[in-house]
Formats: C-alpha cells, structure tokens, sequence
C-alpha cells in the first residue's frame, strides 16, 4: 500500500496578492487559512493558504503572490496545468452565473471526461481551473453567505498535468508512488490512488507539441503538487525508493513549520512533493481562527515588523 494518501496542496504563482484573495475567498468561498511568507529567499512575498475552514490536506491550494518582484514564469508542459475543484452535481449553472457577475472568464462550453462533467474558468492571473461535478466527495462544504451547500467546493478533485511524453510518467505513477491507472480519454490519463475518489486523481494530458514551461518560483503559473505523507520517516523512504528506481532528482526533507517537504521532479519534468501531515497550522493559531493573523516561523519572528511593512497590506 502506497504512504501517500492523496493531495497536500497545490502552490501557485500569481499576480497580486488581494486579487488572489478575492478570488479564493470572495468568488470561491474558500477560507484563507494562513497568511505567511515564502521561506526562500531574502525577498519578503506573501504565501497565502487557503482550503476549508479546517485547512485540511487535501483541500489546500497556496498562492505567492509575485507580482510586487516582477518574476513572470513562462506555461507550458512539464507543469500541473488545471487544478480541479470537486462539485455536487448539478451545480455549474450555479456557478456560470457567479462568474458571470463577478466578471471572471470561463468557457463556453461545459465538457464531460471520465463520466463527469466539467467547467473551465480562469484566475485573473490566467492559471486553468475546473470544477468537477461529483456526489462522491463528502469532505465539508466551502460554503459562504451567497454560496449554498448544494453548490458549494469539497477540496480539490484532481490535477491536470501536460506532459510531452508520457510512458515512463505512467511507469513512475505505479512503480514510484503507488497510483494506479483507471482509464484513459484521447490523450488523457487517469490515475488514482488505492482508494480513489476525489482528492486522490492525477491526470496526464499529452501534449507532444507544446513547448517546455519553465521550473522557476513565478506569476503565472502552477509550481509543484504536493501529496500527503504523514511523517519525515515516510519520506525518506520514499526518497530511498525513488533513487532505487532511478529516479535521483529529489531533495532532503525541508522545513516549511507547518509541514515537511521532500521535493521530487517526475519524469514529465512536473515537480511534485511530499508534505507530512504531523505538524499542521494549530501551531500558530487555535482552530476557529486559522488565517487571522500574519504568522512567521520562530527563524523569522524578530523580522515581523520589517517584513509587513515590506508587503502590500490584504483584507479578506
């Protein structure tokens, strides 16, 4: 049986930081779980958290907001191209409407892939999304004051990723992280842990004539995947079994402080991570009141005053 147990979260690059804000939050119904900075570097950039109001793996997608360094990453293949939110079915008039009053831009047309029908939109930054319509994810409802449960976001259903080639990402998904194949449409693939169902689906689609996105922290694009494990033991394990295989582009455990990572880039080139579940965001704020505050890891804690002033002020 595989350690991983579906998705962590999803870190992207975006535009500015209260535009992202108001697009998770406002537009989306999602609760901002954390408000912090990215961890590498010297130059102060938010990393914005959000998820369900418990801030479960699973349902996280994190944002840093890199617009105010002016660092622009270039789409392309070799990246998680759509991040896909579970929905009830039934539920994408709903939500064609929404955008259309909050003035975000969507396809036309609804898609169905996999038996499940299918609603692109897009981030002002321009990254893909889709909602997923399904019945069979009973995580907690995203719901909000002008969002009702029987429309609302469970967490994230999957990932799209675009892959120039892919027989050797098909073998490292079974051999490498214990995913197993469930289907293929055209050039999509999907993949599902041991237990499937929403949270626990990768899809490939190949794309042989795209160019090569780039791999660098930037506006525009989708950076890594992170899956959970539940502790730096798990990792290295994991580490050992990738170098095992072949598979040596993968680095030491990380400390993020409400987690660890292990990064690992997959043979389509996708960066993809192991996250450990053991520590989690209680460490700086008591449950009920998860992003109230600018938090800092203790290394950074005398830098508050320094590193606030630095950023552009957020309101949810």
């Amino acid at each position: 049986m595989s350690m991983i147990k579906g998705f962590h979260h999803l870190t992207a690059g975006v535009r500015h930081a209260q535009e992202d804000v108001d697009f998770y939050v406002k537009l989306l119904g999602q609760s901002l779980v954390k408000k912090t900075v990215l961890l590498d570097g010297e130059d102060p950039i938010y990393h914005l958290y959000y998820g369900n109001a418990n801030g479960d793996p699973g349902t996280l997608v994190t944002s840093f907001p890199f617009r105010q360094k002016g660092v622009t990453a270039r789409p392309g293949s070799g990246q998680v191209r759509v991040i896909n939110y579970s929905v009830p079915t039934g539920s994408l008039d709903f939500w064609r409407a929404r955008f259309d009053a909050m003035g975000i831009a969507y396809d036309n047309a609804i898609t169905a892939r996999f038996d499940e029908r299918r609603q692109r939109f897009h981030h002002p930054c321009g990254i893909e999304f889709d909602l997923v319509e399904t019945d069979l994810d009973k995580r907690p409802a995203c719901v909000a004051s002008d969002i009702p449960e029987a429309f609302a976001i469970r967490g994230v259903h999957s990932i799209t990723l675009s892959l120039r080639e892919v027989a050797e990402s098909i073998r490292f998904m079974s051999e490498a992280i214990g995913f197993r194949q469930v289907g293929q449409s055209g050039p999509y693939y999907r993949f599902e842990t041991h237990t499937g169902g929403p949270g626990m689906v990768v899809e490939f689609l190949h794309e042989p004539d795209r160019h090569q996105g780039s791999s660098v922290y930037g506006e525009g694009t989708i950076h890594h995947v992170a899956f959970a494990v539940d502790t730096m033991d798990q990792q290295m394990a994991l580490k050992e079994k990738f170098m095992a295989l072949g598979y040596i582009d993968t680095s030491e455990s990380v400390n993020r402080n409400y987690f660890r990572s292990m990064y690992f880039k997959m043979p389509g080139g996708v960066m993809f991570e192991a996250a450990t579940t053991d520590i989690g965001f209680a460490i700086d704020e008591e449950p009920g009141h998860f992003g109230e505050e600018f938090q800092l890891p203790p290394w950074l804690a005398d830098r508050k005053d320094e590193l606030l002033g630095r950023l552009e002020p957020i309101s949810v």
